[in-house]
């Protein structure tokens, strides 16, 4: 069997701002003057401490001691006694006065670069396009401390992290190839230019209008029923005619056979339209049905898929919401051009028009501009996604050391992957013991179960650590785990994040590069919405189709469609689907519905098994973390996690920067920091922190229940007000440095130096290259 190997294509995420402009927030010289003012007087705390002894001073003497100034020695007995004293604490003195001094000087081009931030389009764009409530503050001039916090904080966003939303998080592309020339080549005219927008209404929305329309009554009659999750009927006893929905319920569903109208079924039950209606609402909120107005999740343009759906019913009715409908995409057509007035405007616009047509309102009402930092919440009727022009092309020695640099730490990953599964196996049959169960029921009454998450990888890797208090450890000479020989071993499928450290393109390009793991994730991302502005986007995905199928899979692999909740798209891989959720999006997908999967257990391990299939399955991985999905699915490739505690050292596997160094704040740490009550105290107490704990200036802080890190320059003023503004308010921190560091962004435009990490997705158990049929590029 084929070790690993890198599907040649590949996501290239950077950012639409150049960390330059996160550098104009920062006091370089006053960070450094605050280095020298806490060196010399510790230089003063240790005179103190030794000295000078001196008989019956006088009170003035005394004083200056205790304030570390310098004594006045005139009248004195022995002037020379406070010599040494005098000149630490003019030194004191002369270091306090070089930082304040600094810090004014330096503050004053702070306030000016976020004056100016304020009135930049792009910037003001890009707020607006993620939290109209500040963008409105800021079109508006007001002004005050939490709105200051709030542009710092959308700023270290922008410059310092690789997104994939909107013009601040473009989609770009590339290419390894081991049989071209060694070396790395790009073109790329910059962050503003791009090769596409693509404007999408939020997945809450699209749900809340196919609800609206098809229960229309009108267009209910019109609704073809189908059985979705479930084959078999809900058990029903023979009875006179139905009274309630829900007597009527299971009756409904088993004549829903995808053939009839919702008319015909109320006709054949003998039933009023009005109370076929309802049943058929109950059922399809229950996953029990569906119809042909549901847009199948992976749908890249739901809304519209959703007005050719409609256009396809003869009623008149299907006329009025095709135009309503219209008016919407007509409305989304503007968005892409539009400044950060115009979107805002058109969120208002697309949000009242759905609510005023459809009665569809956002599951919160609520949009605080304090939650307004969150980029991920799907909470917009509106968003947008961004094609870049940046093209990456690795050949020869560098593409295939993209695989042979990362095949130590993901034969440790694939490893730990395989023991958490048969955790969470051997939990699940602890759980449901000896006997045979409904996939369904096992779902609804462990899925919040905690995942057995495998610690003995981690641990394993710990013990290589020679000295907790190294900076860097290399791991290469901790034992690997066994290579998997067996035929009947699963594959693996991974997307790995990697970040390449260079001081520039050319010298990444003659192999003088750093190659850091960023996220890691259990499926295949370079497929479907990812792809949506690659120049031959249906070949790269025929590719990835082909490279699935050619994995060796001892028991048939299932998609289980879940619905879509934000603007990630569920991936429908090749095989069964399962629609739990949301519906296929193939015209004649090959579906096995919830009820034909079984949780068979010994008590002691347990399998997954299909009724009609006649054998054991296994679920494909998409970034669910649960207990059930984990025992089921493919063994999910997750990081290594390794803490030693306070201090962790950066480790590498084979040159490869698996984990980033890393700290702990201890509570008398946080508290100190929290004490202070100015940018002055603040700066001074957070340099000192850094220096004592040998941290760099840049580091980048995760917060318990924070999803994203942010990005912390202890020289920055600002950024220490968004970093302590968290702190406040949890306890739970970890510190790990930016690495690549600054001086390791090789990607460069006219406006500066951008973070860039390549997506790469790679799979275990392919067959050598080659022996697959080419993609045709």
């Amino acid at each position: 069997m084929k070790g690993w190997t890198l599907f040649p294509h590949l996501v290239v995420r950077t950012t639409g701002f150049p960390f330059d402009w996160l550098e104009r927030l920062g006091c370089p010289e006053a960070a450094a003057g605050a280095r020298r003012l806490a060196e010399e007087q510790r230089a003063l705390e240790a005179l103190r401490a030794e000295g000078p002894r001196v008989r019956r001073p006088p009170r003035a003497v005394l004083a200056a001691l205790k304030a570390g100034r310098p004594v006045d020695t005139e009248g004195l007995e022995s002037p020379e006694v406070f010599a040494a004293w005098n000149a630490r604490a003019r030194a004191v003195r002369e270091a306090e006065d070089a930082f304040e001094a600094a810090l004014e000087r330096e503050y004053a081009d702070v306030e000016k670069a976020l004056v100016a931030l304020r009135r930049e389009p792009r910037f003001l764009e890009a707020v607006a396009s993620s939290s109209p409530p500040v963008a409105k503050d800021l079109l508006e001039g007001r002004d005050g401390a939490r709105l200051r916090r709030q542009v710092a904080s959308y700023l270290q966003r922008l410059c310092a992290k690789n997104e994939t939303m909107g013009f601040f998080g473009p989609i770009n592309y590339g290419r390894a190839d081991a049989e071209a020339p060694t070396g790395v080549s790009l073109r790329w005219s910059g962050p503003e230019v791009l090769v596409g927008r693509n404007t999408f209404a939020a997945s809450w929305l699209v749900q809340g209008l196919v609800r609206a329309i098809a229960f229309d009554p009108e267009m209910a009659a019109w609704l073809v029923l189908r059985r979705k999750a479930f084959s078999e009927v809900p058990a029903r006893k023979a009875a006179p005619p139905p009274e309630s929905t829900e007597e009527l319920l299971p009756r409904l569903v088993e004549l829903a056979d995808g053939t009839r109208t919702l008319a015909g079924l109320a006709s054949a039950l003998g039933v009023a339209p009005g109370m076929a209606r309802e049943a058929a609402r109950l059922a399809c909120d229950k996953g029990l049905l569906t119809h042909q107005l549901e847009v199948p999740a992976a749908v890249h343009h739901p809304l519209d898929d959703l007005a050719e759906r409609v256009a396809g019913v003869p009623c008149a009715a299907a006329r009025r919401h095709v135009e309503g409908l219209s008016a919407l995409l007509a409305l989304m057509a503007r968005y892409g051009a539009a400044d950060a007035a115009g979107k805002m405007a058109l969120q208002g616009a697309f949000a009242e028009r759905a609510r005023a047509l459809w009665g569809v309102a956002p599951p919160s009402e609520r949009a605080s501009a304090s939650e307004s930092h969150n980029f991920y919440q799907d909470r917009l009727p509106l968003r947008e996604e961004c094609g870049g022009d940046l093209r990456v092309e690795v050949g020869g020695e560098r593409a295939r050391e993209l695989v042979t640099r990362l095949e130590p730490a993901l034969a440790w990953m694939g490893e730990a992957a395989r023991r958490t599964r048969e955790a969470a196996r051997a939990t699940v049959a602890g759980l449901v013991g000896t006997r045979t169960v409904p996939f369904w029921k096992v779902v609804a009454a462990y899925a919040d179960r905690p995942v057995p998450s495998d610690t003995s990888v981690a641990e394993a890797l710990a013990r290589g650590i020679p000295d907790a208090a190294a900076r860097s450890v290399e791991l290469g000479g901790v034992a690997t785990p066994p290579v998997v020989e067996d035929a009947r071993a699963l594959p693996l499928v991974t997307s790995v994040d990697l970040l390449v450290g260079a001081r520039d393109v050319e010298a990444w390009s003659r192999g003088d590069y750093e190659l850091v793991m960023g996220d890691v994730h259990d499926t295949a991302l370079v497929w479907g919405w990812a792809l949506q502005f690659h120049e031959a986007r249906g070949r790269v995905e025929s590719a990835m189709v082909r490279a699935l199928g050619a994995l060796p899979r001892p028991t048939p692999l299932v998609t289980v469609l879940a619905s879509r909740r934000t603007g990630l798209l569920p991936s429908e891989f090749p095989g069964p689907v399962v629609e739990l959720g949301g519906v296929s999006a193939r015209a004649s997908g090959w579906r096995l519905p919830l009820d034909d999967l079984f949780v068979e257990s010994d008590g002691k391990s347990a399998r997954l098994v299909s009724k009609r299939l006649g054998s054991e399955v296994c679920l494909y991985n998409g970034e669910l973390e649960s207990l059930v999905h984990t025992a089921f699915a493919l063994p999910r490739i997750r990081p290594l996690r390794v803490s030693l505690g306070a201090h962790t050292p950066r480790l590498t596997l084979g040159g490869v920067v698996v984990q980033r160094e890393q700290w702990r704040l201890g509570p008398e740490e946080r508290k100190a920091l929290l004490a202070c009550r100015d940018d002055k105290a603040r700066l001074r107490a957070a340099v000192d922190l850094w220096a004592a704990r040998g941290m760099p200036d840049c580091v980048f802080a995760k917060f318990k229940d924070e999803r994203k890190p942010v990005l912390v320059d202890v020289r920055s003023p600002p950024l220490l007000r968004v970093f302590l503004n968290l702190l406040e308010q949890k306890e739970d921190v970890v510190l790990s440095e930016m690495r690549p560091a600054p001086d390791q962004l090789w990607l460069r435009a006219p406006g500066g130096r951008h973070t860039v990490e390549l997506r790469c997705t790679l799979l275990w158990g392919a067959p050598a290259p080659g022996s697959a049929p080419e993609d045709g590029e």
